[in-house]
């Protein structure tokens, strides 16, 4: 992997990072990511960023996982580059009712926290009754989804973490900040999604004291926000999604529309069929793909009803998660990538698509302008406006000229801006940046006698402690 710097993103620093500065470091990350999902943007996020981080510096990374109900609690030890990975299961269960699963899901939380516990070597009767006071301190009964993460707060000591690094606010969120803040580690948080998110008051107060604060991209930022927010933007890997690479299965029978996104609510998938049904009664032929997990069967049922009735059957395919390499084999068969979605941060699958030279289309929110460069790379035009939205699919369908110098650009666009180098190296700032002020902090806490000593610079403490210790 070159792991050069890349051109300055607005809002990162300019200080360039050498490598080793960071060994001896030990982040642990808090985000909903599956291990085994191979699609998904914090995911493939989160792999490119622990990768290139491990390439250049002797770190520990504890990196928190989503499992399902009774899956192993093994913490598995991957090795990467000068560093490693601690992978850290953390159980997910949902219900559809919070009253009537109630008897269930406390047996369920009793078990599995009374597991756990012992798991890492904590004695049964305090197992026990720690179990039980979890179960209410957590809020885990509250909400149709419960998320196991108690024993992150744990980790934290024991692994002797330096930052945490936060993906995603939870109900459960709330106390690891807290017992973070109680053990003098500093934490971050990086927003993934719209910054609007950012003006919430729960996010607000969660974040308030952190020792800083990332987005993926500069728009929408709260205005009280402005002056603490870094910009850390994306990346993909540009060798990967390279019009060289892509290999159709078959060339197709008709030009063909992709939507790339998991099927949820939010991401436009009613739009682009309504927009496809107004394209049929222009005489315009074409299929409509959708490519991603599904997250709820019954929005995929609907839609499936909703295609129907539009008379677009036997035009729309619905192909499931994909891998990176299969999704850009779709790409590369598709004539125009669609995204409709009506809340973004920085849409990766954007970013993919006119690495591939394909022009794309989506609504005009979150970090998309940052994303596209419009009129040039694609369009972007007023969210749910749907009418527009045919248009410009419409435009794009039948105007191959426009088609090939759109993609041409898109392609010179991504790999300007969105490398992978130029991602690690913003991420290197950010935590420098972090740990020198949650430092900085310390030392006005306990007074100026403390400031000069060796023994509190990054250096120092790292030496001492090495890398994390094991297992």
């Amino acid at each position: 992997m070159n792991l050069q710097l890349e051109p300055h993103i607005p809002g990162s620093s300019d200080v360039p990072i050498r490598p080793g500065m960071l060994d001896g470091i030990t982040i642990m990350r808090y985000a909903h990511m599956y291990r085994e999902r191979t699609s998904g943007g914090v995911e493939q996020y989160l792999r490119h960023l622990n990768e290139g981080l491990l390439q250049r510096h002797r770190m520990t990374i504890l990196q928190m996982c989503l499992t399902r109900d009774e899956a192993s609690d093994a913490i598995e030890i991957e090795n990467v580059g000068f560093g490693r990975i601690l992978w850290v299961p953390v159980a997910i269960r949902q219900t559809n009712s919070v009253l009537v699963d109630l008897p269930k899901r406390i047996a369920y939380l009793y078990r599995r926290t009374l597991q756990l516990q012992q798991h890492d070597a904590t004695a049964r009767r305090y197992a026990a009754a720690s179990s039980l006071r979890g179960l209410f301190r957590l809020g885990h009964l509250r909400y149709k989804i419960t998320i196991l993460s108690d024993r992150l707060q744990q980790l934290l000591v024991t692994q002797n973490v330096d930052l945490l690094a936060l993906h995603w606010l939870t109900y459960d969120t709330v106390a690891l900040i807290s017992r973070s803040l109680g053990v003098k580690i500093p934490f971050v948080f990086i927003n993934h999604f719209d910054n609007a998110r950012l003006s919430l008051p729960r996010t607000y107060q969660c974040i308030a004291r952190a020792a800083g604060i990332g987005t993926v991209s500069s728009q929408g930022i709260p205005h009280r926000l402005r002056d603490r927010c870094v910009n850390l933007s994306d990346a993909i890997d540009i060798d990967l999604f390279s019009p060289s690479n892509g290999r159709p299965m078959q060339p197709p029978a008709r030009p063909v529309v992709l939507l790339p996104a998991r099927i949820g609510v939010g991401k436009g998938h009613y739009d682009l069929i309504e927009a496809a049904r107004i394209l049929i009664a222009r005489k315009l032929d074409f299929d409509l793909c959708f490519a991603g997990a599904v997250e709820s069967q019954s929005l995929r049922q609907e839609l499936l009803r909703t295609a129907a009735a539009a008379g677009l059957e036997d035009r729309v395919r619905f192909l499931g998660e994909v891998s990176a390499k299969e999704i850009r084999d779709l790409f590369a068969l598709s004539s125009v990538v669609v995204l409709p979605s009506y809340s973004e941060g920085m849409p990766r699958v954007i970013l993919e698509a006119q690495a591939m030279k394909k022009p794309v289309v989506a609504y005009d929110c979150g970090g998309m302008p940052e994303a596209v460069l419009p009129n040039e790379t694609g369009f972007l035009v007023k969210t749910g406006d749907v009418e527009a939205l045919a248009d410009r699919v419409n435009l794009l369908l039948k105007d191959h000229a426009l088609r090939l110098r759109m993609g041409e650009r898109g392609r010179e666009f991504v790999s300007q801006r969105f490398s992978i180098s130029a991602l690690i190296q913003r991420h290197e700032s950010f935590y420098l940046s972090a740990l020198s002020r949650a430092r900085t902090d310390r030392r006005g806490a306990v007074g100026a006698h403390s400031a000069g000593s060796p023994r509190d610079t990054p250096a120092a403490q790292t030496s001492r402690k090495g890398t994390a210790a094991c297992i």
